[in-house]
């Protein structure tokens, strides 16, 4: 990799809007577990209902379904007049699991710095947004590859099959729509010429098969990559056409790694940052009240990207960004500067 710039001096991490976050280390996760002896890493969350307005940001988010839209669930202001024209974020979860609660804390910190997220999945039962995850294991380099795992069951799946990448198109077009139809909430809300898509490990994957949508305008991987390409095609990163964030743990905590590095590697012609942080794992911060530093990382590079917020970009742009300058973040980038 190329471009890589990494700080000994720990310094102040600039969050978005201008505002100072001491340098984060990465989050000790609980080893609580639910009456299942699942995992519960970020302790219990406690659930409040989703019109209660949250987030740090300056517009107050709540999460809320639309009938038109059953597949998916939305954060957006709760007073939309207030925070002006929102751009538009298509989310996929990670485990394609559907459940548009899942990224509950996360996706909520997201709007409530002005931006309509449409999450793929529907409203699952509350212990989808507190409940159980777990780090997937990382195979140590040299270890034999795990058995391949039987195909799950159609059957069991019937009653609540994973999310598609189509549902992040289907958000797309969903919000285009409602910002034209009168009586909608969102008439005249949007901003319709500023559309990201994203999403986190399976998710980001759907994020990945949909990057080449003319209408977007940034593209966001948590935790995740693109594809190989077959022998003699075009590579998959040939329909990338705008900038790219990849946040990705490290190699021992997190299974999306390497996908992270080989995905940056992938892309030339466009804008691409690109950075790892030391002893964060797959599952994140995104469970943690705000969604923790991942919460705040994606809403600096939303408002830079989308609502031109020059502030925001000095968290990866120049070679004192933010990130550059914290030690226990590893920075790649191309054309950011």
């Amino acid at each position: 990799m190329r471009n890589i710039i990494k700080s000994l001096v720990p310094l102040a991490l600039m969050g978005a809007l201008g505002v100072a976050i001491a340098q984060i280390p990465a989050p000790v996760l609980s080893t609580e577990k639910d009456a299942d002896g699942k995992a519960l890493p970020f302790g219990r969350q406690p659930h409040k209902p989703s019109e209660t307005p949250l987030g740090s940001g300056p517009y107050k988010a709540i999460m809320a379904t639309d009938d038109t839209l059953p597949a998916h669930v939305l954060y957006y202001p709760k007073d939309i007049a207030k925070a002006g024209k929102l751009p538009v974020i298509a989310w996929g979860n990670g485990a394609c699991v559907n459940a548009g609660n899942r990224f509950r804390y996360f996706l909520t910190e997201i709007s409530s710095h002005g931006f309509l997220v449409i999450a793929s999945g529907v409203m699952a039962p509350i212990t989808m947004e507190v409940g159980p995850q777990e780090n997937p294991a990382v195979r140590p380099p040299g270890a034999p590859a795990p058995a391949p795992k039987k195909a799950p069951d159609p059957a069991a799946q019937k009653g609540n099959p994973p999310t598609t990448a189509a549902q992040l198109t289907e958000a797309m077009d969903w919000a285009i729509k409602e910002n034209s139809r009168k009586g909608s909430k969102f008439y005249n809300r949007l901003d319709v010429t500023k559309v990201a898509v994203a999403g986190q490990s399976c998710g980001g994957g759907q994020a990945f098969s949909v990057a080449g949508d003319p209408r977007l305008t940034t593209v966001a991987f948590f935790s995740s990559g693109g594809g190989a390409a077959p022998n003699g095609s075009e590579s998959p990163y040939a329909k990338i056409h705008t900038p790219v964030l990849y946040l990705t743990g490290d190699v021992e905590h997190d299974i999306a790694f390497q996908s992270g590095i080989s995905g940056y590697q992938g892309i030339d012609r466009y804008p691409v940052f690109s950075a790892w942080k030391e002893k964060l794992t797959h599952i994140g911060t995104y469970g943690q009240p705000d969604g923790g530093e991942l919460g705040k990382l994606a809403d600096a590079w939303f408002s830079w990207q989308l609502r031109g917020d020059m502030k925001a970009a000095k968290v990866f742009k120049g070679a004192d960004c933010s990130l550059c300058t914290d030690s226990t973040w590893h920075v790649s980038k191309k054309k950011i500067d």
